[in-house]
């Protein structure tokens, strides 16, 4: 498998920005492909490209030393015609987007701009002024089932298979134990496992060292550990510091940590009329569950994962799906989850702009009348029109009125 087997869904809306004026900003975390994704655009652009990959150690040193060294290079550059400015990983030397914004305010329709970034913390905090009017900000995430597509094994079919899997397919256990993102899922089978625990240790030491994030690596990495376990839960932060010897306050800035480098997302809890008692923490969810396998130390391996674990994995799977199909398709739509103090729950509320739909999500091929118990509360509440099952189902089904069993693959 190669890279440019997974046809990524943003492409098409890079490649329009070609012949735009506007710069582009992609984030993402560590190895979703961005650069992949901005080599195939830069490459059809007019003129020089010249591209500073600063994930490079000496690349890096050499910038950080004097960043106005790329200023004057598409100074000089631009004498001969049309530059293109490729900046891989900007956030690890964020003076330079002072220079970009120079650059477009300068040398509008002549220059154009391509930066990448995996960490928003830096960017936040000194590149507000590149952000909307000369630059349009993008998120890529690990790949989305589309982007899987060519690599699927369609066909459900029991565990024993995993023992002889088909050459170059995969099936959804796979993908629930080694996640999605695109350098794993291109490289050999025998080295994937290697490949996400060294994405898992690399993290450690590239973001969290080179940032200056924490100087508690140790403590860290063990909040790492149990904060990877949590994933897709709504964890008690009280009893997490105290598992990892850490004051609460630790634990909530180590959390921020996460998601300031795009490690983690959040899914808030619905709050509705008051009618009943809600809980109202959110949920965290580690951006891949082949990152979050790794960083919690679990089985990379799908035979060595519980039918249990794979639920849970399932369920986190299919949210993170949600993610990135909302960002991708740009509608200002909301996902929560909702539970009650009385144990009702239903896993996902995508709130648009005209209704609730709530969506329950089970690793099973057969619907129950159980897995809608909760649907049916909800919808009944809140006056739902739709409501939906996700699973493992060979076809769509009607369950109950106004509710919907669907395939994963049908999302």
């Amino acid at each position: 498998m190669e890279p440019a087997m997974f046809p990524r869904v943003l492409a098409p809306e890079m490649e329009r920005r070609i012949k735009s004026p506007y710069g582009v900003l992609l984030l993402g975390p560590r190895q979703t492909g961005k650069t992949t994704l901005i080599e195939s655009v830069v490459q059809r652009t007019r003129g020089e490209v010249l591209r500073y990959r600063l994930q490079e150690t000496r690349t890096f040193e050499e910038i950080a030393k004097y960043p106005r060294t790329i200023l004057e290079a598409v100074e000089a550059a631009l004498e001969q015609g049309p530059v293109t400015l490729f900046i891989d990983e900007v956030q690890k030397v964020p003076e330079l987007i002072g220079d970009c914004q120079s650059l477009l305010d300068r040398f509008k329709g002549k220059v154009k701009i391509y930066l990448t970034g995996s960490s928003a913390r830096k960017l936040r905090r000194q590149g507000a002024n590149l952000l909307p009017g000369r630059v349009l900000n993008y998120f890529l995430h690990a790949l989305a089932v589309p982007e899987i597509r060519p690599v699927i094994r369609q066909r459900i079919l029991p565990m024993k298979c995993l023992q002889s899997p088909t050459p170059g397919r995969l099936r959804l256990e796979e993908f629930l134990a080694l996640g999605t993102l695109p350098g794993i899922l291109s490289a050999r089978s025998d080295v994937r496992v290697d490949l996400l625990r060294s994405y898992a240790s690399g993290y450690l030491q590239e973001e969290i060292r080179a940032e200056a994030l924490t100087r508690n690596l140790g403590g860290f990495a063990r909040f790492l550990e149990l904060a990877a376990l949590e994933s897709g839960t709504a964890p008690n932060l009280s009893k997490l510091s105290q598992e990892c010897g850490l004051p609460l306050s630790t634990v909530k800035n180590y959390f921020q940590i996460l998601e300031d480098t795009l490690i983690t997302r959040t899914v808030p809890a619905f709050v509705g009329s008051g009618r009943k008692r809600l809980l109202t923490t959110p949920r965290y969810y580690f951006f891949d569950t082949g990152v979050r396998n790794a960083c919690a130390g679990l089985p990379l391996d799908a035979r060595s994962i519980s039918r249990r674990e794979m639920g849970g994995l399932f369920e986190q799977f299919i949210v993170l799906e949600f993610m990135k199909r909302i960002a991708y398709l740009k509608k200002p739509w909301q996902l929560y989850f909702w539970r009650t103090t009385y144990g009702a729950e239903v896993d996902l509320i995508l709130k648009t702009e005209r209704e609730l739909i709530p969506i329950e999500i089970k690793y099973s091929a057969v619907p129950r009348p159980e897995d809608i118990r909760h649907l049916r509360t909800f919808m009944s509440d809140y006056k739902c029109r739709l409501g939906f099952l996700i699973g493992l189902y060979p076809r769509a089904l009607k369950v109950a009125p106004g509710i919907t069993a669907i395939s994963w693959l049908e999302i």
